[in-house]
């Protein structure tokens, strides 16, 4: 569904009482939404108890995607999270992290769409909490531009997650210097 698309009490609805609902991908539209369609999104995503896998599709030009990323903080049973197309503010996103009941262990991060220049806000906030999430399975970090800043944390991060099964770093601007600094993590 689009965030806005339904109504709002039948996204939220939806989201809230269906009990069989483990995947879920949501698109965020470019056009701004209304106050009451991302309140009814977030707070179905708040309630929802069943859901394992959410993937957010964010269109260019849209706002921030922030209530809904905190509304998955103490989310019980979300495993993975993916956000995927033109991600620019994951302000939000660290907090969800860094929350003590939230169980994600799996983050797709895949910027292919978004012009490759613009930073990411928020994204040295998502990789200092990644360090405090040792159970992470998987990371993906596709089309993310970092600073040799980030690259620390990054590196940070790995040397933490003893568990991490899968990386995914794809068109980092990391060159020879940046993997050289993450290989012996």
């Amino acid at each position: 569904p689009i965030i806005g698309g339904l109504s709002n009490l039948a996204l939220e609805s939806m989201l809230t009482h269906t009990q069989s609902l483990r995947s879920l991908t949501l698109f965020y539209p470019c056009k701004p939404i209304e106050d009451k369609a991302l309140a009814a999104a977030s707070s179905g995503l708040k309630n929802n108890t069943t859901l394992r896998e959410l993937t957010l599709e964010v269109s260019q030009g849209a706002t921030t995607v922030s209530p809904i990323l905190t509304s998955l903080r103490d989310h019980p049973l979300l495993r993975r999270l993916c956000l995927r197309g033109c991600v620019e503010d994951l302000t939000g996103l660290e907090t969800v992290l860094q929350s003590k009941t939230s169980n994600i262990t799996e983050l797709d991060i895949d910027r292919r769409y978004t012009r490759q220049h613009v930073s990411i806000r928020g994204l040295t906030w998502v990789l200092r909490a990644l360090a405090y999430r040792p159970m992470f399975t998987e990371l993906g970090l596709r089309y993310c531009p970092l600073t040799r800043y980030e690259v620390g944390l990054l590196q940070l991060a790995l040397r933490s997650i003893p568990s991490l099964q899968t990386l995914n770093l794809v068109r980092n601007n990391l060159g020879s210097d940046g993997v050289a600094e993450l290989a012996p993590a």
